[in-house]
């Protein structure tokens, strides 16, 4: 990326490091000694606990801009609410990427409209209520 970019170094500050590892470690002790396996599947299996969803180069960086008491709240609830949450669940090797795309994808396919337009409108006349004091 180029040095004009703001945020060419904001994949650093994601902590996605878990994806640079390879993840075709010991393939044999997981599909039980079957060597057969891999050479019958020429796409190689996914564990849905350890490996992500999509890879880097598959991700789309995109700034969003929020006041900076909402992006703290956002990355707090991002790493101990969401997080905890997909670890109690048994993920491994969770990077952020992952999780925002699953946000953004859960306000879409659930139709969450009026709630963000709900926040959108309290946030505007608490701004105009604050203005007139």
């Amino acid at each position: 990326m180029s040095d004009d970019d703001p945020f060419a170094d904001l994949g650093e500050t994601l902590e996605d490091e878990p994806d640079d590892e390879p993840q075709d470690t010991d393939d044999t002790s997981e599909s039980g000694g079957d060597e057969e396996t891999p050479s019958q599947d020429p796409v190689e299996r996914r564990n849905p606990m350890t490996d992500s969803a999509f890879s880097y180069e598959a991700a789309k960086q995109r700034p969003f801009y929020a006041r900076e008491a909402t992006i703290e709240d956002f990355d707090s609830w991002l790493k101990y609410e969401l997080e905890r949450e997909l670890n109690q669940r048994g993920y491994q090797n969770i990077v952020v990427r992952e999780m925002t795309d699953a946000l953004l994808r859960t306000v879409v396919e659930e139709d969450l409209v009026d709630e963000v337009a709900e926040r959108f409108e309290q946030a505007r006349e608490s701004a105009s209520s604050e203005s007139v004091e």
